[in-house]
């Protein structure tokens, strides 16, 4: 009987969790369980639909920016072959400009292409936003 009685206080501790005391977390609220849609500061954030609008933006762009590996070949500053992927950084202004444009993380070594693709993100019109957006975005490239 001993044993059962044991037996029954672990598996009974064991189902909750084996935590001692009660719990210091309240109850969800209804606020509490609504999503935090607010940046720091409490200025509200890119919605999920802008950021998907956002990327669509850069894919749009993306024929420009592939025309950049063409020129680079062309004018023999890399071989025929070359194929890579550069990462842009940009920060997309509440009016939808986008400003701090830089190559954060490159395959190919080529001032002439790196220009090239800063200079074509610097001309897409993003959709205005809440507040200043960071992103980035990687253009994969490979010349024929």
């Amino acid at each position: 009987m001993n044993k059962l009685a044991v037996l029954l206080v672990l598996v009974g501790v064991a189902a909750c969790g084996g935590k001692k005391g009660g719990s210091t977390t309240p109850p969800p609220t209804e606020e509490s369980t609504k999503p935090d849609n607010s940046g720091t500061g409490g200025e509200p954030m890119v919605s999920a639909d802008q950021m998907e609008e956002i990327q669509k933006m850069f894919q749009r762009k993306g024929n420009a920016v592939s025309r950049c590996l063409s020129m680079v070949v062309d004018n023999k500053e890399l071989p025929k072959n070359s194929r890579g992927k550069v990462t842009v950084e940009v920060t997309i202004s509440p009016s939808g400009k986008p400003e701090n444009v830089k190559i954060i993380k490159s395959t190919l070594e080529s001032k002439p292409l790196h220009d090239c693709v800063l200079e074509r993100v610097k001309e897409i019109g993003f959709p205005a936003v809440p507040n200043t957006y960071p992103t980035t975005y990687t253009y994969a490239f490979e010349a024929m």
